[in-house]
């Protein structure tokens, strides 16, 4: 079994920012909500807030969205050509994502895959979060939550944030762009953070 990260991973781009901007563009009045993202910054920077509450505040505009469900299909619709040729040539049927953004974006873009999605269980009609974001360490802790078997046989993200999974699998590959890089290998780090682009 094969494990992957979504944004900037098999997908070229951050989902949930490019769903922002898809809404922002069709729903104008979201322009009011920029205080609150830029709230969010500054005090994620100056570590007043946690992970968890940061990325809560960054996704609450979603409750201004109507229809958010069409919506997000026509934003799929739009995006699927943003998957990465090198994720769709080597694609297998038991394939899992495993993402910090919201469900309700990515489990339409994996269905489309044909792909199990693990992702942030978000509701779009609150901004509520159903427990903690699915980041960092938490990944490994949904992944073995979900009863798929034991360790995948490879994890792939773009992103050291995603480390504790890198150490799970049996290889950890980092994926800039189009490159990918074996980063961990039998739970072991054979490269480090500082590995090029």
């Amino acid at each position: 079994m094969n494990i992957y990260d979504f944004d900037d991973t098999i997908f070229r781009g951050n989902s949930f920012r490019r769903f922002f901007g898809y809404c922002l563009l069709r729903l104008p009045y979201l322009v009011l909500f920029t205080p609150v993202f830029l709230a969010a910054v500054i005090l994620n920077a100056v570590k007043l807030i946690d992970k968890n509450t940061y990325l809560t505040w960054l996704g609450s505009f979603v409750v201004f969205v109507p229809n958010v469900e069409k919506r997000v299909k026509k934003f799929w619709d739009k995006e699927m050509c943003r998957i990465k040729p090198w994720y769709i040539a080597q694609r297998r049927d038991d394939d899992v994502v495993v993402s910090a953004s919201p469900a309700y974006i990515v489990d339409e873009a994996c269905r489309r895959l044909g792909v199990k999605c693990i992702a942030t269980k978000v509701d779009p009609r609150t901004a509520k979060v159903d427990g903690v974001h699915c980041y960092g360490a938490d990944k490994v802790l949904r992944y073995k939550g979900a009863n798929l078997g034991g360790a995948p046989k490879t994890f792939y993200s773009d992103n050291w944030s995603d480390e504790p999974m890198f150490a799970y699998a049996e290889s950890g590959y980092l994926v800039k762009g189009d490159k990918i890089t074996l980063v961990y290998s039998g739970g072991n780090k054979i490269a480090d953070k500082h590995t090029k682009k």
